[in-house]
């Protein structure tokens, strides 16, 4: 028996081979999730093209690796910049899956990263777009679903960023900032509802994001990938880098009934990191 059986959880952002998107839905599908997987499935404009985005074919893998593990999985397109998409995102997972317990707003992106000057208007807007829009718009409309159910789950993925920013990190670290306000207030709002709204903030984590965000950074000081992480470690008290599972962990933790009594809180998970 899962800690999780009976529920139905969407989690955006799972379309990455390495990403915390795709451990937070393996994760949430072994203590007995059903689990509706999503990504955007197409790469965004090719001015701000900074990273990759997950691919229909890595979502729907994922979403076969859970049923081969004897789990309830479906894969859905959605852009969670766009109304009409998340809502078709929610409606899915009904149709699908019959209710919505959980959801997990992952999907995030970075093209909003480096000094002040080069950030461009494009860049900024789509970094909020994602990252703070997108999680209120997927709150949104999935919320009345859980009410009807008595309550639900809300898990945010800020950011170590979104508790101190630091420098090239203009557009991301106030998206981030923001996504953790946003969690405050929903805490506030939904609480009353029986729904724990709450927020994960992961420090320098190895996933497919990170590793570009390494290049980014070693392109711009000209040194190299390797030269960057070693320095980053030297910063991580832990002694290592985190992994997604251990970001998945405290999500399982967020999705099940022990987080019952937190509510708008920014749980920072970083191995003792700061910047």
């Amino acid at each position: 028996m899962g800690e999780l059986d009976g529920r139905v959880a969407i989690v955006t952002g799972c379309g990455r081979e390495r990403g915390i998107g795709r451990a937070c839905a393996l994760a949430l599908a072994r203590e007995g999730a059903a689990v509706v997987v999503s990504d955007v499935c197409r790469e965004f404009e090719p001015n701000i093209r900074l990273h990759g985005v997950g691919t229909w074919e890595q979502l729907e893998r994922l979403a076969e690796e859970i049923r081969s593990d004897g789990g309830k999985a479906h894969a859905v397109r959605c852009d969670v910049t766009r109304k009409d998409e998340v809502e078709e995102l929610v409606a899915e997972t009904l149709r699908q899956l019959g209710h919505v317990d959980i959801l997990v707003n992952n999907a995030g992106c970075a093209v909003g990263v480096g000094p002040l000057p080069i950030i461009s208007e494009e860049a900024w807007d789509k970094t909020m777009a994602v990252n703070v829009k997108g999680p209120f718009l997927l709150t949104q409309a999935a919320a009345p679903h859980m009410i009807a159910r008595g309550g639900g789950k809300v898990i945010m993925m800020s950011s170590q960023a979104g508790v101190r920013a630091g420098a090239r990190y203009g557009a991301y670290g106030a998206s981030k900032h923001a996504l953790v306000g946003l969690t405050q207030v929903l805490g506030a709002e939904l609480a009353p509802e029986g729904i724990q709204v709450n927020a994960i903030c992961p420090g320098l984590v190895d996933t497919d994001l990170g590793f570009e965000q390494y290049a980014f950074l070693a392109g711009m000081q000209g040194s190299s990938v390797d030269e960057v992480r070693a320095e980053l470690l030297k910063s991580i008290p832990a002694g290592r880098f985190e992994t997604p599972e251990d970001v998945a962990n405290v999500c399982v933790f967020l999705a099940s009934s022990r987080s019952d009594y937190l509510v708008g809180q920014a749980l920072v998970v970083t191995g003792g990191y700061t910047r």
